[in-house]
């Protein structure tokens, strides 16, 4: 295909929603995202909104059409698949491929993208914009009925970048490497976005406490339980939330239970060079 595969609802919620940016920190169940959108067959919450990124988490049902042709020229779009299956056209000529639960897919600058939900059941996943690019105004201003402009434009005469720029890891897992409970799968390497995809069979002793000065650091629990420390602060973490650490915070995430758990770490940007570094320790 061309493609390049990299391993295999309200104001006062947004106001409550910046102050725990302010203190430090963010754990949001995808319950209590800031509402969007809230209809019978799509549904659309900001889980969080910051400069280095924004993630929303989406609903929509059997056969829906989610996003026409567009691309963006000063961030990436990328989409993580957690339940049913989404269709993407990608490329200037463009190609068509379908990616279920587990799937990875980001569109970089001047890649053209749309996908829909082709399927006959609902689908479920993660929007992730790095840098924000403007989007969580402009999803707010969809929401109030107030006209926002944001990176997007519409496909140029010459289709933009090829299909073959595009970052497509089609399945749960994929290359990566392993060390005692730990299995890591590199989704995604690029300067603004690194997705980690972590599978942890066992316990993990517990990390130092840590902090980045150049990134922002976000977590989303798949699956399994974990314990995130957020500025002093113990906290636990069950399945389809999402924890994210501003600059200059300590923070650490460890596993303590007995069963497995699946997460997904994202660095945006990729400032401590984790896509390097897991690159050199899997050859």
């Amino acid at each position: 295909m061309g493609l390049r595969f990299q391993g295999r609802e309200n104001r006062g919620r947004r106001q409550a929603m910046n102050a725990d940016v302010d203190t430090g920190g963010v754990i949001v169940p995808i319950t209590d995202g800031e509402a969007i959108l809230r209809g019978e067959k799509r549904e659309i919450s900001i889980l969080v909104a910051r400069e280095e990124v924004t993630i929303t988490h989406a609903r929509y049902s059997a056969g829906e059409q989610v996003a026409g042709p567009r691309l963006h020229y000063e961030h990436t779009d990328a989409f993580y698949v957690l339940e049913g299956e989404l269709t993407f056209e990608l490329g200037r000529e463009p190609e068509t491929l379908t990616v279920s639960s587990g799937g990875f897919v980001a569109a970089p600058p001047g890649v053209a993208h749309s996908f829909r939900n082709d399927s006959g059941r609902p689908a479920r996943w993660l929007t992730i914009h790095a840098h924000d690019g403007g989007f969580a105004a402009f999803m707010r201003g969809a929401r109030d009925g107030i006209e926002v402009e944001w990176d997007i434009s519409a496909v140029p005469a010459r289709g933009g970048l090829p299909a073959s720029e595009a970052i497509v890891s089609p399945d749960v897992g994929g290359a990566g490497w392993e060390s005692g409970h730990r299995l890591c799968s590199l989704k995604c390497a690029l300067p603004d976005l690194c997705v980690v995809e972590w599978h942890l069979r066992g316990p993990h002793p517990d990390l130092p406490l840590h902090h980045q000065d150049s990134q922002v650091n976000s977590f989303f629990v798949i699956e399994g339980e974990l314990e995130a420390t957020l500025a002093g602060t113990r906290h636990t973490v069950g399945p389809d939330t999402l924890i994210s650490v501003p600059c200059g915070v300590q923070h650490t995430l460890n596993h303590c239970g007995s069963g497995p758990a699946r997460m997904l770490s994202l660095h945006t940007p990729d400032g401590d060079g984790l896509a390097d570094y897991l690159r050199r320790v899997s050859e």
